[in-house]
């Protein structure tokens, strides 16, 4: 299993959706750090600890596009990544991540 500090692998200040929005965006992480281990079957654990905030912008990109860029099934997708916070204070982005993820499938399956 793969562990991944969206802190310390990627930034303390993620932002945004695109290259458009700077280096540290939504689709950056997903395509470093997601799309391969969810292509390669691997199990991923993101750690969201460590961020003063984690906009949602950067988070439904990230976590909500992996069903809109056709990743394979929402069940296989839900199955490999995990979450986990380091500290008390951003165990609430879990929450969101996971609300975004399911939007999107519902979104996806039409």
């Amino acid at each position: 299993m793969k562990l991944v500090s969206i802190a310390k692998d990627f930034s303390k200040t993620p932002r945004g959706r695109t290259a458009r929005d700077g280096p540290f965006n939504g689709e950056a992480f997903r395509k470093r750090f997601l799309e391969p281990a969810i292509d390669a079957g691997q199990p991923v654990v993101i750690d969201v600890g460590g961020i003063p905030a984690l906009p949602s912008s950067f988070l439904e990109e990230a976590f909500g596009g992996l069903y809109r860029r056709g990743r394979p099934s929402p069940r296989l997708i839900k199955s490999l990544v995990k979450f986990e916070s380091t500290d008390a204070r951003s165990r609430p982005y879990v929450d969101l991540i996971q609300r975004y993820m399911e939007e999107a499938a519902r979104r996806a399956r039409g």
